[in-house]
């Protein structure tokens, strides 16, 4: 793996588990696609492809973060985010990877988090 600047090697973290990404090739795929939305034409829709590669890089990014002891919010607090989207994004993801709501209850409640 090269030694890019601000990238963390996958290393156990404290529970005993693998770090679930890479902060160096994360910050990397975002920056691609902060460069590809720019140069989206102005008032053109973003395709469903690149939201999804933005979710799925932000989704591991504060991952691996909550992993190494952060615990920011996920929101800001000056932009509302409303319950039905968050309700919305987390049935979603929940469907996309498999998961019932009660697999996710049982593993807050086993991981304390």
């Amino acid at each position: 793996m090269s030694s890019s600047e601000g990238a963390t090697p996958r290393e156990s973290v404290g529970d005993g588990g693998d770090l679930l990404a890479d902060i160096g090739e994360e910050t990397a795929v975002l920056r691609q696609l902060a460069q590809r939305i720019i140069e989206q034409p102005e008032g053109e829709e973003l395709p469903d492809e690149l939201v999804q590669q933005a979710l799925t890089a932000m989704t591991r990014l504060y991952t691996v973060k909550f992993q190494m002891g952060a615990r920011s919010p996920p929101f800001i607090n000056d932009r509302e985010m409303p319950a039905t989207a968050v309700m919305i994004m987390s049935t979603a993801m929940l469907r996309a990877v498999n998961l019932e709501l009660f697999e996710l209850g049982m593993w807050q409640a086993w991981s304390g988090v």
